[in-house]
């Protein structure tokens, strides 16, 4: 063991460890100004507009679960295949992995916002019979409304159709409320941050330990982890996709949003692994420990997961185009009919998927350190852009909803969760080495070429 960590060293000419006076020891620094500033501009946004605030907090924290949703998945990958290649960069997302342990905090304002934000929140048991009864009552009533003699204009039949709908509507929201009601979302939210936080702290303590001891024995409990880990890891953010984002139309289904939450997640985690370890590798913190070899497989991963998360944004739209059901329609006419988002749909199709296609496609281009590194940064700020795609449209349906209020908000719940979880991650890239240095699989990561 001492023998591969002494070469590791030798051929990264260094420790692994951030110098105090390189600009990483002064990253978290200013990630946490920028939350600070963030949360100042947050609280002017909550004072003008709560409703407002409760929509952008809730896409700002979505944003920093996907970041730590994707270098989770990437570092139990890792451990579940046993992978050599990635040992010298699967620190950078064992950081990200390790950040974490602040989301429960990060996730106080969003669950004491529910009143904002989910109109499935004010259904009691009472709801459910009433909404029944209304679907029972109200839609023959409807009905007969709704014939049009001659001479008659079409509103009684359109007054009909829309009453008709919102008994629908109200029914099928009552029929949820036994998943759909607080106390049992505050339950399963709780069982979700405890599961992530129980999943960093194993991923990230069992490694660091390794840098101690050199035991072995931290491998092999990680490899034995990982398979139940990445179970709970499936299961956790699925449901929580569900129950944060697509309850924000309770009446709207898909069973394939887990799976989208997957995709943008892992494509965004490893692209922030290539953007991070391309800062460290040009600052001279590793050396050749982390060379083109590997930023070209990193590469080509990431390029993967693109197109996994294209096909899996198509599958869904095409499904619900194909099947017509007005209960998930409802998703993309929000998305359709007003012609800004409209126009952002649209961009995501082209600007999110297509230009990064690409631009990344080439192996020339995985080999080249900027033009992959313009890749990653890419496709990380379009990344924002889908969360606004998702959470937004429901603050006010059928409207822009924007304003420079509303902007500014916006940009200060972005600023304020993502800044308070990049200062956590960089401090604690302070306090270990940057690379696993005394990995059993060090100097095969160390000797990787692509062939």
């Amino acid at each position: 063991m001492s023998d591969t960590k002494d070469k590791g060293h030798d051929q990264a000419s260094g420790d692994f460890r951030i110098p105090a006076g390189s600009v990483w020891a002064q990253a978290w620094k200013m990630a946490a100004a920028v939350g600070a500033l963030g949360v100042l501009v947050a609280a002017v946004g909550y004072a003008a507009d709560p409703r407002r605030f409760a929509f952008s907090y809730l896409m700002g924290f979505v944003t920093v679960l996907t970041m730590g949703f994707g270098s989770m998945f990437f570092v139990l990958v890792q451990h579940l295949t046993g992978a050599g290649w990635s040992v010298t960069v699967r620190r950078t997302s064992e950081f990200f992995v390790a950040g974490m342990v602040v989301v429960p905090l990060l996730a106080l304002p969003n669950l004491l916002s529910l009143g904002e934000l989910y109109p499935w929140f004010g259904h009691s048991a009472e709801n459910v019979a009433h909404a029944q009864e209304r679907q029972a009552h109200d839609a023959p009533t409807h009905a007969r409304v709704g014939v049009v003699h001659e001479g008659d204009g079409a509103e009684p039949e359109a007054h009909s159709a829309e009453a008709r709908e919102h008994a629908l509507h109200e029914a099928t929201v009552a029929k949820k409320s036994a998943f759909l009601n607080p106390t049992f979302f505050g339950i399963r939210s709780v069982l979700y941050l405890l599961a992530w936080l129980w999943l960093s702290t194993r991923l990230f303590g069992y490694s660091t330990s390794q840098d101690k001891t050199g035991d072995i024995a931290w491998s092999v409990k990680l490899q034995r982890f990982a398979p139940g880990a990445i179970i709970v890891f499936a299961l956790s953010i699925s449901f929580a996709g569900f129950d944060w984002v697509m309850s924000l139309q309770p009446a709207w289904y898909s069973t394939m949003f887990g799976v989208r939450v997957f995709a943008a997640s892992a494509v965004l985690g490893l692209a922030l692994n290539v953007l991070v370890n391309l800062g460290l590798h040009r600052s001279g913190v590793v050396g050749e420990a982390i060379n083109v070899e590997h930023f070209h497989d990193l590469g080509k991963l990431m390029f993967g997961f693109l197109v996994f998360w294209a096909y899996i944004s198509f599958c869904e739209f095409m499904l619900i185009w194909y099947a017509a059901i007005p209960e998930e329609t409802i998703y993309f006419h929000m998305r359709w009919d007003q012609p800004w988002w409209r126009t952002i749909s649209l961009m995501l199709v082209v600007v999110k998927f297509i230009i990064p296609f690409f631009l990344i496609m080439s192996r020339n281009v995985k080999r080249n350190l900027g033009m992959l590194g313009l890749g990653a940064g890419w496709i990380v700020t379009l990344h924002l852009l889908e969360m606004y795609y998702w959470v937004m449209p429901y603050y006010r349906a059928g409207d822009v909803a924007f304003s420079m209020t509303g902007v500014a908000t916006d940009l200060g719940c972005i600023f304020a969760c993502v800044g308070i979880y990049l200062a956590v991650v960089f401090r604690r890239m302070l306090n270990h080495p940057v690379i696993p240095v005394r990995d059993p699989r060090l100097q095969r990561a160390l000797d990787f070429v692509n062939a």
